[in-house]
């Protein structure tokens, strides 16, 4: 049970009562009110209202309001809440406290609440928690309505301080319900292609975490809706006129930068933000016994619209969120945390052997040692090079960074350390030369080095549950591709799966008009990779197994790639090569035909999603 605060302001009452807001005018020239009820607080300004708990923190309820009447948005027990996965390195000793429910923690538990400001031009609701026996750090969340707006914004600092116990979070997240079913939302938008009616048949049986199979026959998973932080706009649910809408002004506070991918809306019209996540093997936040550290996460803006189609209010959501992120920073929010005197980053990358760099990611990072995918404790910046390979990255918190260049069909990142970043400065960091990694001369290369299986077969279509079902259908004698005459769009699928069709193992093929000497390079770059090997076998003579790490769950998850990357090098010798046609092999240990029974599958699932793979001989 909660333990209920003691209230610690007055009753704020400003003079419009609530059948007054719900006749409210929608040209959103009311004032901000606060009207504190029994333990909760009602936020109204003409458009919306929004219903917290100063008990838990949670806002029970986001009501639209016009001249007519007041629209209820969420479900009343779980409207908006923050949750957490995560917890102490050890568990604690002499409580009596439970630990969190199936690992996630209500960081707002027991929370103490503070009216920041009461209107008339905008309300601000502080609770603060922690850190608790199975959350180790402390948490203050902020949601700010203001006048005229259709929406407010939320956000959360997180703190850890000398005298806590380390700990750490794997995930944590804004969630919102809405009105279960289609009697007020009608469709999911995740992007302007994954737009879609709200699945209702119920589900029958349960085919993996939080993927169903529905009574009409369909597979449902939440993990269709997956997407790339560097695509977030906006998300969210319409219908009957009505739009509620995760926006993302900034995803600086996001962990993973740009390709980190995570959820967004599912099944029983739930809403997220998701701050801190590890899906698709994304980093997780680790703090030591004593270590200083915090982050703010937010401010995101919920928006509330109304429009006479699911795609017009889509577009105006698109627009809104244009606007918010020309207004980062907030010049309103006042934080330690949130500096409001930026920098910008810029410069130019340039390959020694004049290979193009565009579109190549360029990232700034924080100097923890670790790939910028993993990272997760401090703030990420990023954007792409131009034709030229010129960048500018504004809005810069200031600090010292690494930059990181990705991509530009190499398997090895540009790195920089030590690019320090002042208050309303401009970091020109000039040309920067790129040297490429090379093992002798190139004799043919599948892909393009760039962490994704986005150009080959399927690649660029994955968000579908139980893609490993296409493969046989499109390999019927599996995978063979032959240089120069194959095309990695038609003939490469986009994964390897421990499943084949009549061989356990792809093959490529390629011509030599002469014999070969000196070491050869087989490079690999691996987007996905789950498996207990792979063996790689050049004219039928093994030369390595394989064993790389897990990388994350993209194989079963609908995905194209993981945040983990990893490179390997295989070198052999030369003369392995002959002239007239070679062949190299790469075969899954494990593997076994699609004909097998579906029960010997699900013994053991495996898989690899190739990046680039590349011939190269000194």
């Amino acid at each position: 049970m909660h333990a209920k605060p003691a209230s610690v302001f007055p009753l704020l009452f400003l003079g419009l009562a609530c059948c007054c807001a719900t006749k409210a005018s929608a040209n959103g020239t009311q004032p901000v009110t606060v009207n504190e009820q029994a333990g909760q607080l009602v936020l109204e300004n003409g458009l919306i209202s929004l219903t917290v708990s100063t008990v838990t923190g949670d806002i029970t309820a986001i009501e639209s309001l016009d001249q007519h009447h007041r629209l209820l948005l969420t479900d009343r027990k779980e409207g908006m809440y923050l949750d957490a996965n995560g917890g102490p390195d050890e568990a604690p000793a002499n409580t009596t406290a439970k630990p969190p429910k199936a690992g996630y923690d209500q960081p707002l538990y027991k929370c103490a609440c503070r009216l920041v400001k009461s209107g008339p031009d905008d309300a601000d609701v502080e609770l603060k928690a922690g850190p608790g026996d199975w959350f180790p750090f402390q948490t203050e969340v902020h949601y700010v309505l203001q006048r005229g707006q259709s929406g407010f914004y939320a956000y959360v600092l997180y703190s850890h301080t000398a005298g806590m116990p380390g700990g750490g979070i794997g995930q944590t997240r804004f969630a919102i319900k809405g009105v279960p079913g289609t009697a007020v939302f009608t469709s999911h938008v995740v992007d302007d292609k994954r737009q879609g009616p709200v699945d209702t048949s119920p589900a029958v049986q349960g085919v993996q975490d939080a993927t169903y199979r529905l009574a009409d026959g369909t597979i449902y998973t939440k993990y269709n809706n997956s997407a790339f932080t560097c695509d977030y706009v906006a998300h969210g649910m319409a219908g009957h006129g009505t739009g509620l809408w995760m926006v993302w002004p900034s995803t600086e506070f996001l962990n993973g930068g740009p390709l980190r991918q995570d959820l967004t809306v599912h099944q029983d019209n739930v809403l997220l933000a998701m701050f801190q996540g590890g899906h698709f093997g994304a980093g997780t936040i680790a703090v030591k016994e004593g270590e200083v550290w915090s982050k703010l996460y937010g401010p995101v803006f919920i928006y509330v619209n109304h429009g006479s189609s699911v795609e017009s209010m889509w577009t105006d959501a698109k627009a809104r969120a244009a606007t918010e992120r020309a207004q980062w920073p907030y010049a309103w929010l006042k934080s330690d945390e949130y500096p409001l005197e930026r920098g910008t980053v810029k410069g130019q990358i340039a390959l020694a052997d004049g290979g193009s760099t565009k579109d190549a990611w360029v990232v700034l990072a924080p100097p923890d040692g670790k790939d910028w995918p993993l990272s997760a404790k401090g703030y990420i910046f990023y954007g792409k090079a131009d034709s030229g390979g010129r960048f500018v990255i504004p809005n810069v918190r200031p600090g010292n960074y690494t930059l990181f260049v990705s991509g530009a069909n190499q398997f090895e990142d540009f790195r920089r350390e030590n690019v320090t970043v002042g208050p309303q400065s401009a970091t020109d960091l000039g040309v920067l030369q790129w040297t490429p990694i090379t093992h002798g001369r190139t004799l043919w290369q599948i892909g393009v080095a760039d962490r994704s299986s986005r150009e080959f077969k399927g690649g660029d279509d994955v968000r579908h549950y139980g893609n490993f079902l296409r493969y046989p259908t499109d390999f019927t004698d599996d995978v063979t591709f032959t240089i120069g005459k194959s095309h990695e769009k038609t003939d490469w699928n986009f994964a390897q799966w421990t499943w084949y069709s009549q061989k356990p193992y792809w093959t490529i093929l390629f011509d030599l008009p002469r014999p070969q000497a000196g070491k050869a390079t087989l490079t690999i770059g691996l987007a996905s990779a789950e498996m207990t090997g792979l063996a790689i076998k050049v004219n039928g003579k093994q030369v390595s197994e394989l064993k790389p790490p897990k990388s994350g769950p993209a194989g079963y998850r609908s995905g194209g790639q993981d945040s983990l990357y990893q490179v390997e090098y295989v070198p052999f010798d030369g003369s392995l090569l002959h002239p007239g046609v070679n062949q190299i092999t790469l075969g899954l240990r494990h593997a076994m035909p699609f004909s097998a029974p579906m029960e010997q599958r699900g013994k053991f699932f495996g898989e690899v999603m190739y990046d680039a793979i590349r011939l190269e001989i000194q």
